[in-house]
């Protein structure tokens, strides 16, 4: 049903990204890119290899207007992009979601014992209760990873940039209960607005069907008006009725280009 009603929608812009369906059962249209490397990100290997760095305009500007911000507000710093979505979007490997380009998986900022910024490397760091983290469980289980500490002050910077972007609105943070209480717990000692730390405590949040996200921040940005009416785009997530899918999700086809 759901499938049928998306080709059934009005042809949609020619050559203008698309995020159709749920972000757990969609696909996307006209993908843009998200180069390898920019002003204050990267994306490193494995991730880099894995040829999922795509998503709606929207998500990608949010991306690189957010590295911008942090690496101007505390320069030094790299922010490390792993997974987004699937040029076509569609079932993205390891993840339940990912899959209409308007999910992305951000590595948290860190640092040494010296307090330098940490480059982002191969591994997706898990972060202890103390707040470093010494191994990794994603994207390879590593032990005895080089040891880096949760930068608190670049992480709260980076989540500002995200809420308070002027383009895209963000539908949710994903970070573990710690992640949260750790940098609710910095706005409010470097004397934040109070608005804006209710703000925050709102947008993140632990998953409810996944690991508690220890390792990395994923941001999900709200359906543009575009993506509701040419894609039939979804805040929530699909249910399956009868314990699988019929068919996958297709976004309507875009009007061919004149000669």
């Amino acid at each position: 049903m759901f499938a049928v009603a998306l080709a059934s929608m009005p042809a949609r812009a020619l050559a203008d990204s698309v995020s159709c369906g749920a972000a757990n059962r969609g696909a996307l249209a006209d993908a843009a890119e998200l180069p390898e490397t920019g002003e204050g990100y990267v994306v490193p290997e494995p991730w880099r290899g894995r040829d999922v760095r795509y998503g709606t305009q929207e998500l990608v500007d949010l991306i690189q207007r957010a590295a911008k911000f942090v690496d101007a507000s505390h320069p030094g710093a790299i922010l490390g992009v792993a997974d987004m979505s699937k040029k076509t979007g569609g079932a993205c490997p390891g993840h339940q979601s990912h899959q209409s380009g308007r999910d992305a998986d951000l590595l948290y900022y860190s640092t040494d014992d010296q307090g330098a910024p940490f480059e982002p490397d191969e591994h997706m760091p898990y972060y202890t209760s103390k707040g470093y983290a010494y191994y990794a469980r994603k994207p390879v289980w590593t032990r005895d990873i080089p040891k880096r500490h949760f930068d608190v002050e670049r992480n709260w910077t980076l989540v500002k940039a995200l809420m308070g972007d002027p383009s895209v609105e963000i539908e949710r943070i994903f970070v573990s209960d710690r992640i949260e209480r750790w940098i609710i717990k910095y706005a409010k000692e470097i004397g934040e607005e109070e608005e804006l730390v209710h703000r925050a405590r709102v947008l993140l949040k632990r998953p409810r069907d996944s690991e508690p996200h220890n390792d990395h921040l994923h941001i999900r940005v709200k359906c543009s008006e575009q993506d509701v009416k040419q894609g039939r785009c979804a805040a929530n997530f699909r249910r399956r009725r009868d314990g699988k899918w019929r068919s996958r999700v297709r976004c309507p086809k875009a009007p061919a280009a004149e000669s």
